[in-house]
């Protein structure tokens, strides 16, 4: 007995979780920061929104957008929950940056967004969904909500 509390108490202090036991899903405060998550970020680090144009766009950014968008420093993309990096790109506004997702678009350091993430079986409004996912989770929570109460 005292063993198995032992270990008990040793899985939970490592972390990993006793049978049984739920961990809680991520919030939008526990990923913002000006710099963002440390490390490369996967899907199963991010909140899960409740509107269902952010799950559609959750999932297309883990299968399109996350290769690029979760931290690779190489291709210059602004790394999603990165505050600071998104701050001027949220200032443009919704339509603009989908159009940039939509059509393609070079930044000024030449770091270029290929049209549709370089993905071109996504929708139009895949790439919608997948933009406005990354600004809610990006900082832009209430510009994001905004603009979906204005499609709706």
């Amino acid at each position: 007995m005292t063993r198995r509390l032992i270990f008990a108490g040793l899985l939970s202090a490592s972390g990993v979780l006793a049978a049984g036991t739920a961990q809680a899903e991520p919030t939008l405060d526990d990923v913002l920061s000006a710099k963002g998550l440390s490390g490369f970020v996967t899907l199963d680090r991010l909140p899960m929104p409740d509107h269902p144009v952010l799950q559609t766009g959750r999932l297309v950014w883990e299968d399109t957008c996350m290769g690029c968008h979760g931290g690779n420093k190489a291709t210059g993309a602004p790394k999603i929950t990165a505050t600071k990096k998104w701050q001027p790109r949220i200032a443009k506004g919704l339509p603009t940056l989908i159009d940039h997702a939509t059509n393609g678009f070079v930044g000024k350091t030449y770091a270029e967004m290929p049209p549709r993430g370089a993905n071109p079986d996504l929708s139009d409004s895949d790439v919608a969904a997948a933009v406005t996912f990354m600004v809610w989770a990006s900082g832009g929570a209430d510009q994001v909500l905004g603009f979906l109460a204005k499609k709706e």
